[in-house]
């Protein structure tokens, strides 16, 4: 699902779509979280362990995200809000100060989520990666979680109606 979500919308290479598709793998050392509502897997991110990173330029006191996506015909629909916000309760619940996340200069759409749930760019931490057609430059956000903005974004959805995150087995 992440993988169709990223490809019908990015040009990635092959390398990084592989490690998009290895789920189980991914779930070894961190939490695949889902979103998912009458069966149907409709999002789906990565959250480390308590006490664990992934990001190699995130801190103690944050929580780091990675392979936010949304499955295409779920689009348009909150599911990237609701499992952000999850994740900011989870960086809250943890005790931690702030959710950081990177994501290409391509990705347009989750760059106008991130920056409507309240995270703020952090040029320090941003970066160029080299790829079969030339170089991208990866930009990174962060949510600080004092309780401003981003704590529980409204996906405009009824409660009841709305996927719920919930742990891949």
């Amino acid at each position: 699902m992440v993988r169709a979500a990223y490809e019908t919308a990015y040009r990635l290479d092959g390398g990084y779509l592989a490690e998009i598709e290895d789920v189980a793998g991914r779930d070894v050392g961190a939490e695949v979280l889902v979103a998912e509502q009458a069966g149907r897997i409709l999002g789906s991110v990565t959250i480390p362990r308590p006490g664990e990173r992934q990001l190699s330029d995130s801190r103690e006191d944050e929580l780091d995200v990675r392979l936010l996506g949304v499955a295409p015909e779920a689009r348009g629909l909150g599911v990237g809000a609701i499992l952000m916000s999850h994740c900011a309760r989870v960086a809250r619940e943890r005790g931690l100060r702030s959710v950081v996340l990177h994501t290409g200069e391509q990705m347009l759409a989750a760059q106008r989520l991130y920056e409507r749930l309240g995270f703020v760019r952090v040029p320090e931490r941003e970066f160029v990666i080299t790829v079969s057609d030339g170089t991208r430059r990866i930009f990174a956000y962060r949510l600080d979680l004092a309780g401003g903005p981003g704590e529980d974004a409204d996906s405009g959805q009824d409660a009841e109606a709305a996927p719920r995150p919930a742990e891949v087995a």
